[in-house]
């Protein structure tokens, strides 16, 4: 019964997830036409660093929550400028012109090398989950949240570099889904931040907002979805509008995300 109400819930959100544009890199330059005021994704096909032209810096909000994605949105109308996008395996560098226009689609996109494609199908094939797993020190569900925690919070000289744990798609969820049961009527935002997979799982990073005006305890056992593993980044949510409003939920599944959270079979 508990599934069935869960999965009437989430048809009855209309957007679930988005297909991505695709964007092929031929090793000319791409171009991508910025909406006003409105945020576009962008993934490129391995780790990146961005050098953004100083001319963008009054008319360009960047956010990067990982080498991988970046999150653009044009405050005000500019001409066309470069963005240069060096990988960070020194293989490949991305030309990206960015350019305005009012009334362009906010999409997501996807950039695919097909380089790197048939670079990655002629390698050896991978390795037996389970013996990647024995090489660890750590079990794999403490080596995905450590690896997600400093790819979102760490300094970039920081950064993680793992080759057993890849960046996926993100699936995007409506802001106000009941992802988080609820403690004293209290109401909570949600936004997917990340996701990554490796050892045969899927962690995916949460931004948890407190909506009311409580002082709360952040409880994994309220989280509903088929989850092993749910390890929030503080223990404790302020009020909303407070500082401390917000914090980010490593939830890890064995499926991928959109899957884990239509199962009721809690695994934690």
């Amino acid at each position: 019964m508990k599934k069935s109400l869960l999965i009437i819930l989430l048809c009855s959100f209309p957007l679930l997830a988005y297909a991505d544009r695709m964007l092929v890199w031929d090793k000319n330059p791409i171009t991508i036409i910025l909406p006003v005021g409105e945020e576009v994704r962008v993934t490129f096909p391995t780790d990146v660093s961005l050098q953004i032209p100083k001319s963008l810096i009054s008319s360009l909000e960047s956010l990067a929550p990982n080498q991988q994605i970046v999150y653009w949105k044009a405050t005000q109308p500019f001409d066309k400028a470069r963005v240069v996008a060096p990988s960070a395996d020194n293989q490949t560098v991305y030309l990206i012109d960015l350019v305005t226009q009012e009334n362009a689609l906010a999409e997501s996109l996807v950039i695919e090398d097909p380089d790197r494609v048939i670079a990655q199908h002629n390698d050896e094939p991978p390795r037996d989950l389970l013996e990647g797993v024995q090489d660890l020190l750590d079990p794999p569900e403490i080596v995905l949240t450590r690896f997600a925690s400093q790819s979102l919070y760490a300094p970039r000289r920081l950064m993680p570099v793992n080759p057993d744990i890849a960046t996926m798609p993100l699936v995007q969820i409506p802001a106000n889904f009941p992802l988080m049961r609820s403690q004293k009527g209290e109401q909570y935002r949600l936004s997917v931040v990340s996701a990554w997979s490796g050892y045969g799982l899927h962690i995916t990073a949460v931004l948890l907002i407190n909506q009311s005006e409580l002082n709360l305890a952040v409880n994994p056992g309220l989280v509903q979805g088929n989850f092993s593993h749910i390890t929030p980044q503080h223990l404790q949510l302020g009020p909303k509008g407070s500082l401390e409003d917000r914090k980010t939920l490593y939830l890890i599944s064995s499926v991928p995300f959109n899957a884990a959270i239509q199962e009721d079979g809690y695994g934690y």
